[in-house]
């Protein structure tokens, strides 16, 4: 018999197979068993045997048949059970027993069903209990149970990614329609996300594109014709919010960067769902040019990037120190998306049709852009939160890092030896310089200079595009500093063959960095170029198209681009 309270968990098809199974076994085994005459000398053998067990009352014996449809009824009730041992594990804690005993007074033997004096719900119960407790529990202690790094345990994605280029069509900076059709692309990426329990709040959605300079027109000038650009999240309080601005404006003062202004971004709030809303917040973006004495190469802008980069790391320092920084639980989040002189990204926690009704500027056609990279997430056992809404600052990623203590482990011990002098580390002004700070990984690990590169707090992206965004402003070029942080599966592949350099290329970085492994597809850019990845095992395959016009389209799936003409396309795979 099944204890109603099982019942009430289990699925209506499972009580329908074990009901049904059972009345079967119950039919059957009322019907006369019969035998067949042998027919041959081996069934002669098996009647004698058959004669000989029947002759020993203390074993009946069921025709085969019986047999048969028992069998399957154990294997339905077992199936059932292993079921239900899945779903209480999965229960609120608060539902289950709690108990303040050590194992040893869990109730010995095997778990029975129905058969000892607890019934198997009880003692799941306690079991359950028990695999939540490391030592005795204190009181108002749920479990004092380590469950491993959050970033393992609560922060993993299976998302929708992807990005689009065109890098030909239109006038120095892009078109409309890129932006446009990326977006479409991630209305189609619905499935790949989640929303919350309002039904409009999604787990996040955002996109990278080039800085639309046609939109910041009012912030360019002859002398300053590309500033760097940051998009913040600042708190909603009034108050708090002007003492973040003060600590920002003074930073970028300190370090030769002459601050341009404030743009409040165009919102609307009601466009959000009610959990979004909840936890918005006020969206701003800052405008900073160059230092004077930078001598930098305007083509490729790297000493500004790093520049800006190491002064975002030290506004995070500062605001700690002034009890402006962001904590776990803190609904006055700081954070910067993004800030650079080449991209720029716009995200939050909503769904991916929400995304360009919220930010109006994603609405107007002076944002032109050659490429957009966009991402749809999915939030695993975690709550979504708006900085946690990816692309990150230089890579969308769908997918986990299954090495990710490993790899913070190894980043930190590169950290303890300090060789550059202090006072080198408070220029980041010069070219060289802050060349010097990306390049030594043991500059990296200076808290009260500039903010951490790593940490398990984070999530597994977070801290891959913290140390993918380390590398792109050193001398690595993006595409090889991804080979080197995820590298294919080399060994003995055939189509490597006839490159030998490829090869020696992963051996040699394989001896200075650790791979970050696990299922992921990445999409990346660092201003300078854009493309994809996928891990060594190809767990999260992609596709892309390219057509006449030179357009070229990524993305986790096919048919999320709309109005794709199949005649238009030169190439795919």
């Amino acid at each position: 018999k099944i204890p109603p309270s099982i019942i009430s968990l289990l699925p209506q098809w499972s009580l329908f197979l074990i009901i049904f199974l059972q009345h079967l076994s119950t039919i059957t085994s009322t019907h006369p068993t019969t035998h067949r005459p042998p027919t041959n000398q081996t069934d002669n053998h098996r009647s004698i045997r058959r004669e000989s067990r029947e002759r020993t009352p203390s074993i009946p014996q069921p025709s085969n048949s019986t047999m048969r449809l028992n069998s399957a009824a154990v294997v339905a009730v077992l199936a059932a059970s292993s079921a239900i041992d899945a779903y209480v594990h999965q229960l609120p804690r608060d539902f289950l027993t709690r108990r303040t005993a050590r194992s040893s007074q869990l109730p010995s033997g095997p778990l029975s069903f129905g058969v000892e004096k607890k019934d198997r719900w009880q003692n799941m119960k306690d079991l359950s209990t028990a695999l939540s407790m490391a030592f005795p529990l204190k009181e108002g202690e749920v479990s004092n149970m380590f469950e491993g790094p959050r970033p393992l345990v609560k922060e993993r994605d299976a998302c929708g990614v992807g990005f689009i280029a065109n890098t030909s069509s239109g006038e120095e900076f892009g078109t409309h329609k890129v932006l446009k059709e990326g977006l479409a692309a991630l209305d189609c990426m619905e499935h790949r996300g989640a929303c919350g329990g309002d039904g409009v709040s999604g787990d996040g959605a955002g996109i990278m594109t080039q800085i639309p300079w046609k939109l910041f027109s009012e912030y360019r000038s002859e002398s300053c014709p590309q500033p760097g650009v940051g998009m913040v999240f600042l708190p909603q309080n009034e108050e708090r919010r002007n003492a973040v601005k003060k600590v920002i404006e003074e930073v970028c003062e300190k370090n030769e960067l002459k601050f341009l202004g404030w743009r409040e971004v165009p919102v609307d709030a009601d466009s959000l769902g009610p959990m979004a809303k909840a936890a918005v917040p006020s969206m701003w973006q800052m405008f900073v040019k160059a230092p004077e004495r930078l001598n930098d190469d305007e083509e490729t802008r790297d000493g500004f990037e790093r520049t800006l980069y190491l002064v975002r790391r030290r506004i995070a320092v500062e605001l700690h120190d002034a009890g402006l920084g962001w904590e776990d639980n803190n609904d006055d989040e700081v954070y910067f998306a993004s800030f650079s002189s080449q991209t720029i990204v716009y995200k939050g926690m909503v769904q991916g049709c929400v995304l360009p009704q919220f930010y109006k500027d994603l609405q107007n056609p002076d944002y032109t852009t050659k490429f957009v990279i966009y991402h749809r997430r999915f939030s695993t056992n975690t709550n979504p939160r708006w900085p946690l809404a990816q692309p990150m600052r230089v890579v969308g990623h769908n997918g986990e890092i299954n090495t990710l203590i490993g790899n913070v482990n190894w980043v930190k011990a590169r950290e303890k030896s300090k060789t550059l002098p202090a006072e080198k580390l408070n220029d980041l002004v010069d070219a060289e310089n802050t060349d010097n700070i990306v390049m030594l990984c043991n500059t990296q690990d200076v808290p009260n200079v500039l903010e951490p590169l790593v940490d398990l707090n984070r999530s597994d992206s977070a801290n891959l595009d913290a140390v993918f965004e380390l590398m792109t402003k050193s001398r690595h070029r993006a595409p090889c500093a991804l080979m080197s942080l995820v590298p294919t599966a080399y060994e003995n592949e055939p189509s490597l063959r006839d490159n030998p350099e490829i090869v020696d290329f992963y051996k040699f970085h394989g001896g200075l960095l650790e791979a970050w492994d696990g299922p992921a597809l990445l999409v990346f850019s660092d201003g300078k170029s854009i493309g994809a990845s996928l891990d060594r095992n190809g767990l999260r395959p992609a596709r892309y198209s390219i057509t006449k016009d030179g357009t070229v389209y990524m993305m986790s799936e096919t048919g999320v681009i709309l109005d794709l003409d199949e005649a238009d396309i030169v190439q795919k795979g």
